[in-house]
């Protein structure tokens, strides 16, 4: 699969800018197989912020660049249909589930994550693995099943 390429921005503002007019003012986008996804500005700062401390339950407190540059990638990944989808992992119950939902990108190691809400499906984050223990999870997860 051919990727967009980076999306190169010089602020803050012009990302999320960026992630309203091109994800939140026109969905749902759908994945290959249909799903619909809905995006929403209040998704910015949970998908494209990061932790200064490595604990999940840590805030985000900083704005991710390199996730901001591959925001493009977003629905060329929901959209590939030889990603197969797996089930998500929820952390707090530690145990896989079918109502979330990733695509992994594994030559790029970039992972999108979307979950079941009511009709729809929503955008929950996007990301670059940086971990082999992680990209090792994800490879092994079970398969989502619709």
């Amino acid at each position: 699969m051919a990727l967009y390429e980076l999306l190169l921005l010089s602020s803050e503002e012009e990302y999320k800018n960026y992630f309203i007019e091109n994800y939140c003012n026109v969905s749902p986008i759908a994945t290959f197989d249909g799903l619909p996804v809905m995006f929403y500005p209040e998704m910015f700062e949970h998908a494209f912020y990061k932790r200064a401390i490595a604990n999940w339950h840590a805030p985000k407190s900083s704005l991710d660049v390199e996730r901001c540059k591959r925001m493009k990638w977003i629905k060329e990944v929901l959209n590939d249909d030889g990603i197969v989808p797996r089930k998500g992992y929820d952390k707090a119950r530690n145990r896989y589930d079918n109502s979330s939902r990733v695509a992994f990108l594994a030559p790029n190691d970039y992972i999108v994550v979307i979950r079941k809400a009511g009709a729809t499906w929503r955008f929950v984050t996007a990301y670059l693995v940086d971990n082999e223990w992680a990209k090792n999870k994800i490879l092994s997860s079970p398969i989502w099943n619709p």
